[in-house]
């Protein structure tokens, strides 16, 4: 898929969609990719995450957590999302 500016892409990957295909529900992931990109590794790494999800450890919500931790430990205050929400409004 191309790069397109005005399109919303997840940069989180802790919202799950599916798409349906011969009537089997299968995750679906968008992501712009750039000309010269390694496609191969690209598509291993969904797939690790695939499996891992399927194992039962979802790295994208320990990372959430972990961050979570480190920003709210330094200061108590501010809202415990933000740090979802800098990296949801990350744009290259």
């Amino acid at each position: 898929m191309e790069w397109k500016a005005a399109e919303d892409f997840t940069r989180t990957g802790l919202d799950l969609s599916t798409i349906s295909i011969l009537d089997v529900e299968v995750p679906h992931i968008k992501l712009p990719i750039f000309p010269g990109k390694n496609v191969t590794v690209i598509a291993e790494v969904i797939a690790l995450d695939y499996l891992l999800k399927h194992y039962g450890y979802d790295a994208a919500k320990e990372f959430s957590k972990r961050l979570e931790t480190v920003y709210c430990a330094k200061d108590k205050k501010k809202n415990a999302k933000r740090a979802i929400d800098y990296f949801e409004h990350d744009f290259e």
